[in-house]
């Protein structure tokens, strides 16, 4: 069955953000013939905890979860407008961003002395083998985890680019292949949360990672060499793109989270009172002495900040030359402090070019082409991430049937 009936040109389906300090969620119009339309969104913080744990993250987590489906259920349609005449919700597309997901990419190649038909058999073995070499070498991914993606996201035959490899015949061919993983605890209890509230035909998952990717591909496809931040509440996630493709990724555990419990310690302010700080902090609008103290500290803070993320960087500039560009996404709170300290910060002990990074915030400004609003709804750039990653799978769906 098509996603879209004959007859229209849209659908209505649900998109959910899961990070490690919040969890949003929206209905969005979905449409083939012009950019989605934001209807509803409500975002629920995930509690704040003095002592991390993983347990009690996933716990608070699902909390949020089923205060955000719970408010979308009850609400969200009344507000988008709809009434009574409740649409339903065929699609429900769903980001995870670390610590919940973990992705790897995968580079396939074939050479044979004579060309050899590519077809989806061909590339399903050479996918396999790789599998086989990542067990053999010990590296495991996530115990305990299960696959949420596949994406191919580039191939080439006889050393030129393709979006059609199959039924192409070739004596070289190259495949980029990303794959993105999640504890199964984590994503059959979140499928659990969204059947009591949300009766959607068919649910997906997704790494933020590659939502992002895509909708940098489309918006900024002059560029492909480029670091990708992604920093949350709990986590600092850092992705490599290189010639156009995600090469490699990884985390440490610094986020918004950790600068407020350095502040809470050092001031014995509450978590609401050190939240307010953020702010005060980013436009240096902050007086007085308590004001002094705690600029003292924020400084300290980000220039740890600034310490854990050259170790990391370090990892990939063993093995490649840093490129100059840097996408940041972030809380719109701290996106300012973590914008000015890349762009501020010595980050002279990298492979980078002359000058330090250029740091593009992938705020509402620069996301703007990839979603419509209602006019009654906050801009939320992460949920018009996943809306645009959404509508572009779908109607690449619908026109595949």
């Amino acid at each position: 069955m098509s996603f879209f009936s004959p007859k229209k040109e849209s659908e209505v389906a649900l998109v959910i953000d899961i990070g490690s300090g919040s969890v949003g969620g929206a209905l969005v119009l979905l449409s083939r013939v012009h950019a989605p339309t934001v209807l509803y969104t409500f975002r629920s913080e995930i509690p704040f905890q003095e002592e991390v744990s993983g347990l009690r993250l996933l716990s608070l987590m699902l909390q949020a979860l089923t205060e955000v489906v719970t408010a979308v259920s009850h609400e969200g349609f009344t507000q988008a407008g709809f009434g009574t005449s409740r649409p339903t919700i065929r699609e429900t597309t769903i980001s995870l961003s670390a610590p919940f997901v973990v992705s790897k990419t995968s580079f396939l190649r074939l050479h044979n002395e004579k060309p050899t038909k590519i077809t989806a058999a061909v590339f399903e073995s050479l996918l396999e083998h790789a599998h086989k070499e990542t067990l053999a070498s010990g590296e495991t991914i996530l115990e305990g985890s299960t696959q949420i993606e596949q994406k191919l996201i580039q191939s080439t035959l006889n050393g030129y680019e393709t979006s059609a490899p199959y039924g192409k015949t070739a004596q070289a061919a190259e495949f980029v292949v990303f794959e993105g993983y999640s504890l199964l605890r984590v994503t059959e209890k979140i499928h659990d949360i969204l059947l009591t509230h949300v009766h959607s035909k068919h649910v997906s998952f997704h790494s933020f990672e590659l939502i992002t990717f895509i909708a940098l591909r489309e918006l900024y496809s002059y560029e492909k060499d480029f670091l990708l931040a992604d920093i949350s509440g709990e986590q600092t996630e850092f992705s490599m793109i290189r010639k156009g493709v995600p090469v490699e990724s990884l985390t440490f555990p610094f986020g918004r989270n950790h600068i407020a419990r350095i502040l809470m310690k050092d001031t014995s302010i509450p978590h609401a009172g050190a939240s307010s700080f953020f702010k005060l902090y980013a436009n240096d609008t902050g007086t007085g002495k308590m004001f002094d103290h705690v600029r003292k500290i924020f400084t300290q803070a980000m220039e740890k900040w600034r310490s854990e993320s050259i170790q990391a960087l370090a990892h990939f500039s063993t093995n490649f030359f840093l490129p100059k560009i840097i996408f940041v996404t972030a809380d719109e709170e701290v996106l300012p402090i973590f914008q000015q300290v890349i762009e501020l910060g010595d980050f002279s002990s990298l492979t980078i070019p002359s000058g330090g990074f250029k740091v593009i915030p992938l705020n509402s400004e620069h996301i703007a082409k990839l979603v419509r609003w209602n006019s009654m709804q906050k801009h939320d750039p992460f949920i018009a991430l996943i809306a645009s990653f959404a509508n572009r799978l779908l109607v690449s769906k619908n026109s595949n049937q």
